[in-house]
């Protein structure tokens, strides 16, 4: 795998890893690394040399056996998210629990990425291991840091799930901008729901301007002044109370948004002037 490609490797990408660790070699009598598709966490854009990966294994093909029952720790692969590549046939499940450090010459090539609700499925995985001591001991074992893995593999996921940072394209860019500072370049008051303010708005940073629906609690003059300065892309996601209802629940359904006007949108200094006035 090229830089060209390892740079464009994100969270829930499926790459085929060479000498990816076998932690059961001694019992199985087997070489202690395999070449083996993985699920990535991460992405190399950070500077990182290594990300970790959950493995895929077919167990000799037991897991595609009509006997074979899932354990907690593993979620059965997706059929057909290998588009374009006729001549592999990807089958197995995701071993959850494995979070061994893999590096970016270990990576052969891409072959396909999780879909979102798979994604959301291995969050919910994640959820109850951390609570299984047999299970956080392994993982504590192999890496330490797997929690803080979990976490961004769930803040990751939800932002995807909220299109929060989505281009104009279609692609998420949250992974690649989340510690990037963006400021409001425009705002636009869409409704008010309960006790909410529905808000659309236009971040803008040296990573480029993404356009996003926040609700929140706050009140206008709250919003007036706490969204006056850069914030970083990982504070702007916590502006929204969309992301702790879904991190409190991610399968939840979001209502759809209302639609900004494109001609309605304003400075911020012209909307604290404005929202100012329909607050006397």
């Amino acid at each position: 795998m090229n830089k060209n490609n390892w740079m464009s490797i994100r969270t829930g990408d499926i790459v085929l890893v060479r000498d990816y660790p076998n932690l059961q070699y001694k019992e199985a009598h087997a070489a202690p690394t395999k070449t083996r598709f993985a699920v990535v966490i991460g992405n190399f854009r950070g500077g990182y040399a290594t990300l970790p990966a959950h493995a895929i294994v077919t167990k000799g093909g037991k897991t595609e056996q009509p006997y074979y029952r899932l354990k907690e720790n593993e979620l059965r692969v997706p059929a057909n998210i290998i588009s374009d590549r006729s001549d592999i046939a990807l089958k197995g499940v995701i071993k959850a629990h494995r979070f061994p450090l893999i590096r970016k010459e270990q990576m052969i090539l891409k072959v396909g990425s999780l879909p979102l609700e798979t994604k959301i499925q291995l969050i919910d995985i994640h959820e109850t291991i951390r609570n299984r001591p047999i299970h956080v001991l392994e993982m504590e074992k192999e890496n330490p840091y797997y929690a803080k893995f979990m976490g961004f593999f769930k803040e990751v996921t939800l932002a995807e799930k909220m299109q929060f940072m989505r281009d104009d394209r279609g692609n998420h860019q949250y992974e690649f901008v989340r510690n990037e500072e963006f400021r409001v370049k425009a705002i636009q008051l869409l409704e008010k729901r309960n006790h909410l303010h529905i808000l659309s708005v236009q971040l803008e940073g040296d990573k480029g301007t993404f356009t996003h629906t926040f609700a929140t609690k706050k009140s206008l003059q709250e919003i007036r002044e706490d969204w006056k300065e850069p914030k970083k892309a990982k504070e702007w996601i916590r502006e929204d109370v969309k992301f702790y209802a879904l991190w409190k629940n991610p399968f939840l359904q979001l209502k759809p948004d209302p639609q900004p006007h494109p001609d309605k949108y304003q400075s911020l200094e012209k909307f604290r002037e404005k929202s100012s006035v329909l607050e006397r």
